[in-house]
């Protein structure tokens, strides 16, 4: 495929972009991160209101053993709460002693607890650093730490919130949405909301917070050290937090068993030279918040061009309902959407996904690369020219019915593309259509396409079957986008 984007020098927007990379600088170190994960526990509470009535996070102990600070969402209003010391071998029960609803926090004490020390604390630096989030992520056995740096483009967490959240946050009453916030690029698992993110020298600069449910670009968030002290001398009491049920709306909860996929969340998938892990399985609508007012896609105009014309062939309550397998890349946070009825495997440096039905599938793959403007540029050819040879593709040329004529932009720095191309077969010579994504953030890439070998079979009157699996692939490369 020749590539589709413009040159991103002739926009002076993305210059301003180059100019936000910053120097790599040191980060904490393995040993510095296993002394901090010891004091890392998994915090399991059963008896929840609401549909998922078991919910799993993580916490850490401070200030003082005997204590363990959570993230109120993952034990509130649960009638009991278990932690598990996984590097002692030990569980202990615990109870809320202490909430700080504007911040999403908790404290907890535990009984009988083991000689398990407290982390110390610290406050951020204003400048970047590199940090550590440390957590106890669902259906991984141990902790696993994630290495990102403190983003200087997020102040409070209103700066992350869609329509649809704000709302919903507002009417839970936590967290506030003028919260002092931090974003981090590290990208982390389910289950680890609570956990600490620590500096080079191991002391908690945060507490990981990222439970919103933002659909395929889920939020990954921390609050920042400060508000422990506000939580250590609160006067709000642990027992009846008064969430509710509302909490399963505004926060994402994944069970620990396997979903109707059969994968199991954090499930690792390893393909085109890259792993990534199994976020959750949901409907379009479930992703995007409602097919007619999408919320969380980093395209909106894109997407509803999209759903227009696939309402000539599905109706939209039947486009609602389509479901789709969310994987995201471990190092770089983008996140490709699978639909549910296709199965993934490993070819030519890519990860495919095919139809039983028919001509029909979708690939991606990511990449990592020297950061700067000209090299996204040189990354996004070079996915155009693999997945050309790989497809045996001739000529091609972009639609110009449905194309994104310039790259767009989203406040944490994700840069993407998506439009409409037209090849043919360089050994049959029929038609073949593509919708072909190409998204950037910093120094990684992701490019993502769904083919269709068979146009006239998902025209008017085709295999509805073939149809269905058609445009499911399509909104895939809508949806994949990358963790904010």
């Amino acid at each position: 495929m020749r590539s589709l984007l413009v040159p991103f020098a002739a926009t002076a927007l993305f210059v301003a972009q180059a100019a936000l990379i910053q120097p790599a600088v040191a980060k904490p170190s393995p040993q510095v991160v296993r002394d901090a994960a010891m004091s890392v526990v998994r915090v399991m509470a059963d008896g929840c209101p609401g549909d998922v009535q078991s919910r799993q996070g993580s916490g850490f102990v401070w200030p003082t053993v005997g204590s363990v600070v959570t993230a109120l969402h993952v034990v509130a209003d649960c009638g009991s709460v278990v932690l598990e010391f996984v590097d002692h071998g030990v569980q202990r029960g615990a109870s809320v002693a202490k909430v700080l609803r504007r911040a999403d926090l908790a404290l907890l004490t535990v009984a009988d607890p083991p000689d398990v020390r407290a982390l110390s604390s610290a406050q951020t630096s204003s400048e970047q650093e590199e940090l550590a989030a440390i957590g106890m992520p669902l259906n991984v056995r141990t902790w696993q730490e994630t290495y990102g740096t403190r983003s200087v483009n997020v102040r409070v967490l209103n700066d992350l919130l869609n329509d649809d959240v704000r709302a919903q946050i507002q009417q839970l009453g936590t967290p506030d949405i003028d919260l002092e916030i931090f974003r981090l690029t590290a990208t982390v698992k389910p289950g680890s909301s609570g956990g600490p993110v620590i500096n080079t020298q191991g002391a908690v600069v945060g507490v990981v917070d990222g439970g919103l449910d933002g659909g395929s670009a889920s939020l990954n968030w921390a609050v920042p050290v400060r508000y422990l002290a506000e939580l250590e001398a609160s006067q709000e009491s642990g027992g009846d937090v008064g969430l509710g049920a509302a909490v399963d709306v505004a926060f994402a909860f994944s069970s620990p068993e396997d979903d109707s996929a059969g994968a199991a969340v954090n499930e690792q998938l390893t393909c085109g030279g890259r792993r990534f892990f199994k976020l959750a399985t949901r409907s379009l609508d479930e992703i995007v918040g409602s097919v007619q007012n999408p919320g969380t896609v980093d395209d909106p105009q894109g997407f509803l061009n999209l759903v227009q014309f696939a309402s000539n062939f599905l109706p939209p309550d039947r486009l609602a309902t389509l479901r789709f397998q969310l994987y995201v890349d471990e190092e770089s946070g983008a996140t490709a959407a699978v639909p549910e009825t296709m199965s993934i495997y490993d070819e030519d440096g890519f990860c495919v996904a095919e139809s039983d039905y028919g001509e029909v599938g979708l690939l991606f793959q990511g990449t990592s690369f020297n950061p700067g403007l000209t090299n996204l540029q040189v990354v996004s050819n070079q996915f155009d020219i693999a997945a050309g040879r790989m497809l045996n593709l001739g000529p091609c040329q972009p639609d110009l019915m449905w194309m994104e004529p310039v790259p767009h932009f989203r406040f944490d720095g994700l840069i993407a593309r998506r439009t409409g191309v037209s090849c043919f077969d360089a050994f049959s010579g029929e038609q073949v259509y593509a919708v072909v994504g190409y998204l950037g953030r910093e120094n990684s890439f992701m490019g993502v396409a769904a083919i269709n070998h068979d146009l006239l079979a998902t025209n008017m009157g085709g295999a509805p079957d073939l149809i269905r699996e058609w445009f499911a692939a399509a909104l895939a490369v809508l949806i994949s986008t990358y963790q904010i």
